[in-house]
Formats: C-alpha cells, structure tokens, sequence
C-alpha cells in the first residue's frame, strides 16, 4: 500500500503566479529531487510532518532499488534530509553511487504544527475549516500553528543552491547531485524554481522512491523529469 500524501481537498486554487520563478547560473547542473519511500502503515493515514517515522518493509525495498538505479551514476553529492526516511533514501543513494553523503536538517518535512499526528479525516476537516484563510494566500498559510510553503522554501532553497555551487566547485559544469527530501519539500522547491501557481503547486505529483530533476539551464530552472522510479539514461 503507497504511502498518501496528506494535502488540502480539492479546491479551485489560485492559478496566477504563486511565487516568483528562481534565477539560474545556468551551470547545467541536474538536480535529483528523490522522495523517501513508503512510511510504516501506522503512519499511512496520518499527517505525519516533520515527525521522524520509520519505513515499512515495502519502503525499506524501494530505498534499496533506487540506490541500485543510481549505481554507477558520476553524482558529485548527495544531500539529505536527516530524518529517517529520508536518510535511508540518501544513504542508499550514496553507496550506490560512491559519492559524498550530507545530512541537512533544513531539508525536513514540513511541520504540522498543532495537527502534527492527527488522523487524515480530522486534518482535512480541520482544513476545510479554515480554507477561506488558505486561499487568502496558500503561499504564507499555515492554520497549523506550523510552516507555510514560504518557510520551508525560505530553509530548503538555499540548500539547493549551496548544493549546486559545491557540486560545480567539485565536478564542474553540468554536472549531477541528490537531493533526497520530502515530498512537501520537493513540491515547494519545484514551485520555487519554476515560479508555478498556486493550481500548479498543489497539483505536482512525486509519489514515495520517485525522482524529479531539475536543470540549471542557461534560460532559467527547467522542470527534465517528473515523478520517475528510475534515473534512466536521464
């Protein structure tokens, strides 16, 4: 059983801009955006947050595939999220790949604030209490007592780009690096670089042991893949 995500119903969101598109170096760089893999079936039907839940054993498997997918791969780092899930995933990645593994607390999952825990019923009923509020501005909401987008994109973004610059230092242009994140993390860094609306934020997939690549192309950040299982030939 997949792991869900605990996000807002649906609703017509906004869809003008929601935040402004990211400036590029255009290196060249590609960023692996690599979600942790399914969490333990008694965290599955909760808004879990930034609490540091274990994997199942489903879980455990996919991190173990994706650090063979990237096997071989030149990644000059990998970076990760220092909760659990997350870790397996970057570490996985790390051996696989011979590179250079970070832990980098600012790459935690969004916290839930007062609804951290809660069952995904109450949380959306919650929600859907305060949902004019949210569309007021999705961006900087956070009802929760916890993060909005904009403060995790205000922690998790610069990591991105310290991490590109350390990757260009060490492997020069055009060159590869791992994020391994959150999928709440990985939605606000995709809506950072690319500047999509509100409609579009809410509606990016990247579903558990699933990669997105980002490029640090001449002309701006560009969306090269989404939602994979497996880097590929990418």
């Amino acid at each position: 059983m997949a792991a869900r995500v605990v996000t807002p119903p649906s609703v017509e969101l906004p869809d003008r801009a929601f935040v402004a598109a990211a400036s590029a170096t255009g290196s060249g760089t590609r960023v692996w955006l690599v979600r942790h893999a399914e969490v333990h079936v008694d965290w599955q039907q909760r808004a879990y947050g930034n609490t540091d839940v274990p994997l199942s054993p489903e879980g455990e498997e996919a991190t173990r595939k994706m650090g063979e997918a990237f096997r071989g791969r030149a990644l000059a780092c990998v970076w990760s999220s220092d909760l659990a899930r997350a870790h397996a995933m970057g570490r996985a990645i790390a051996q696989g790949a011979g590179a250079e593994l970070r832990l980098v607390p600012e790459l935690r999952e969004v916290s839930r604030g007062a609804w951290q825990g809660l069952p995904a019923t109450e949380f959306r009923a919650r929600w859907e209490a305060d949902v004019a509020r949210f569309l007021a501005d999705p961006w900087q909401w956070k009802g929760h007592g916890g993060e909005s987008d904009a403060d995790v994109c205000a922690r998790a973004w610069p990591v991105l780009e310290a991490a590109r610059d350390a990757a260009v230092l060490m492997r020069g242009a055009g060159t590869e690096l791992v994020l391994a994140a959150h999928y709440n993390v990985i939605r606000v860094l995709v809506t950072r670089a690319l500047g999509l609306s509100a409609r579009a934020s809410f509606a990016f997939l990247n579903a558990p042991a699933h990669a997105t690549l980002l490029v640090d192309a001449p002309g701006g950040w560009r969306l090269d893949r989404q939602d994979v299982p497996h880097p590929g030939d990418a």
